[in-house]
């Protein structure tokens, strides 16, 4: 609540700020005060009298909700918007496989932004994005701060209360917080940067209990940066993230033991990331950090480590053990001479290396190294080869179901482009090859095969796609053959087929802009799932192991967006996803949507959105068993949506 006051104080202090110092422009001109200016010419009846296609359309600049722009920057700007919706919502069949409410429902949002000069060298911004609905599919809250901050900024520093982008480096701080942030330049190379709060997934969920919601965690971090160059700089993070526990209530079937997920822990990083450009070609870009993580911190449970119950193992994240540290680093690096282009990356984080504000992950060594060459000016040859693999302490083989997986995946491909008779198409195809091995120094896993291998599978991939534009149509047809072979369990072997098309085209037919976008995909699949009952027997008939089967699964899209010369809008979408199984059995699941958008007296600033859709899930089950349920789900909506604002 002590947020929200000092928004609503920030709110009222802009207001009488702006009232009480209008901006002033040398460069303007005397205009006669009875004369309003961009006035759009009085409205005309669409069912009346259509407009003459030989005139242009005449309308006045829409205030679009969209900030960060270039076109405000250091612009006074006050921008607005109004939404209202309300739809009703029909259910059939097996309602609880959708999560849509039955019934009426409504909405109503306002969005609220203001940029304006403040103490001669600074600018204050505050945006404030509020929502009200009674609709739990759109919103778990009736009403709902959506985002607010307020900022203050001059050329050498910048501080902001409220909904702030944090972004240090990847290891170290990138999320979105709720808070102070601050940062101010120090001399003409160095920069300091703070912020402090806590992260939620929305603003109610700080003082209401919503279904689902992580705990309220208390954040804080810093970066000081040196920049050798506009483009290379050197910089020291600091992040901390500790849970709240008594935020998240305890789930009364598994109560609040050591181990109940979800589980708190706090969480610091120190990182240093280092960039560098250099003018002949070299880009690098690195980072180390090392972290100090306690995976659980609610007191009162037995120490795994004392009890022995279960064994300790410092290798791997363990709650209840107490503080643990380990390190992560990352490395890329791009390279270009001329017609050759480099690039590679390698990145390493440790098993307990934990970063809660960059959500990264752990036990994963990863490396990727890709060449590209123009070995004419119409042929370019690329190529890739990625490594990964966990286990990086071995500390997956210490249980009898872990062991380490390894990928290999080295890929070839060429591209066609800028031929003599067509010079706009360009056709690409290659080779894709992915390797999946899984391993135990002791027996333990393999199907008759090794003991000591647990997983052994590989993915060959011949693939090729053109594309051909045509004035302003673009189509695209792709190939793609994945052969997939499991030496371990041969009935997840399989042969598959992917074929797709689409086309997209922008087009203006006096006045009327058409875009029209198709896409088909379809995956034929051929495997013998009943490989493992016994022998093969010709007389077996569909009973047999040694029969090909065949799924198969299409993905149907088709849209049209229509603007008309005044006053409408036109959208139109189709999406059938469609999947047959051995069995036989599958779905059929089609999904139809449209909108007519009206702009009242042409006004794109005044929107009247009537909308329409429907949702079909059909099931296909086998005879002998109990069919599953369709439903069916439509809505009719309409929506008000209206855009103030200036810029001066």
């Amino acid at each position: 609540m002590r947020v929200l006051a000092v928004l609503w104080c920030s709110v009222i202090l802009a207001a009488l700020i702006v009232a009480q110092n209008p901006p002033t422009s040398s460069g303007d001109t005397a205009q006669p005060q009875n004369q309003p200016q961009n006035q759009p010419p009085p409205p005309q009846n669409p069912l009346q009298e259509p407009p003459k296609q030989t005139e242009p359309p005449q309308k006045p600049s829409a205030a679009t909700f969209e900030l960060g722009g270039a076109a405000g920057a250091g612009k006074d700007q006050e921008l607005g918007e109004v939404r209202l919706m309300t739809r009703y919502t029909q259910l059939h069949g097996d309602v609880s496989k959708s999560f849509y409410v039955q019934g009426e429902n409504n909405l109503a949002e306002f969005n609220y932004f203001l940029d304006h000069r403040f103490l001669a060298t600074r600018r204050l911004q505050i945006l404030s994005m509020f929502r009200a609905t009674d609709d739990q599919s759109i919103d778990p809250e009736h009403n709902s701060l959506q985002k607010g901050y307020v900022r203050l900024y001059g050329p050498r520093d910048e501080y902001i209360v409220g909904d702030a982008l944090v972004s240090f480096s990847r290891l170290s701080f990138n999320q979105n917080i709720r808070g102070l942030d601050t940062s101010w330049k120090l001399g003409e190379s160095w920069k300091l940067t703070t912020v402090g709060g806590v992260f939620i997934d929305r603003w109610g969920s700080i003082w209401n209990d919503i279904l689902g919601r992580p705990y309220l965690a208390s954040v804080a971090g810093s970066r000081l940066e040196y920049r050798f160059t506009k483009r290379s700089a050197l910089g020291f993070n600091f992040s901390y993230s500790k849970d709240n526990p008594g935020t998240l209530l305890c789930d009364p079937n598994l109560g609040c033991g050591l181990g109940t997920p979800p589980e708190p822990a706090e969480n610091k990083v120190g990182s240093m990331d280092l960039k560098l450009q250099f003018p002949w070609g070299l880009r690098m870009d690195a980072e180390y950090a090392y972290s100090f993580t306690d995976f659980d911190i609610r007191q009162g449970a037995p120490l795994p480590c004392l009890l022995n119950t279960p064994p300790c193992d410092t290798r791997m994240p363990q709650p209840g053990i107490g503080t643990q540290g380990d390190w992560g680093g990352r490395a890329e690096a791009t390279y270009r001479l001329h017609k050759l282009t480099l690039r590679g990356s390698f990145v390493r984080y440790q098993p307990n290396f934990a970063s809660m504000n960059a959500r990264q992950i752990n036990d994963l060594q990863d490396g990727i190294f890709r060449a590209s060459y123009d070995l004419t000016h119409f042929l370019t040859l690329d190529g890739t080869v990625r490594r990964s693999n966990n286990n990086l302490r071995s500390q997956l083989t210490a249980t009898p179901a872990g062991y380490e997986t390894v990928l290999w995946g080295p890929e070839m491909r060429f591209i066609l482009h800028d031929l003599g008779f067509y010079r706009r198409a360009a056709l690409e195809f290659g080779y894709r090859d992915r390797q999946v091995q899984g391993t135990r120094p002791t027996p333990g896993c393999g199907v008759n095969h090794d003991q000591t291998l647990c997983a052994d599978q590989f993915v060959r991939m011949p693939f090729a796609e053109l594309s051909v534009p045509y004035h302003t149509t673009y189509v695209t047809l792709g190939y793609e053959l994945r052969h997939m072979v499991d030496n371990l369990d041969p009935t997840l072997s399989s042969h598959t087929h992917r074929v797709y098309a689409a086309l997209r085209g922008l087009y203006d037919l006096g006045g009327w802009h058409i875009n029209p976008n198709l896409r088909f995909e379809l995956e034929r699949q051929s495997h013998r799932p009943n490989l493992n009952l016994g022998a093969c027997d010709p007389l077996a008939g569909l009973s047999d192991p040694c029969l090909l089967t065949y799924d198969s699964n299409r993905l149907d899209t088709a849209a049209v967006y229509v603007e008309a010369p005044r006053w409408f809008l036109f959208e139109l979408g189709y999406r059938a996803t469609t999947a047959t199984i051995v069995g036989p059995s599958g779905y059929n699941r089609p999904s139809y949507r449209a909108a007519l958008t009206y702009k009242f007296r042409n006004d794109e600033n005044t929107l009247f959105i009537f909308s329409f859709m429907r949702n079909n899930y059909f099931y296909l089950t086998p005879p002998n068993l109990t069919p599953i349920t369709n439903y069916d789900e439509r809505q009719f909506g309409v929506m008000f949506v209206y855009k103030f604002g200036k810029r001066r």
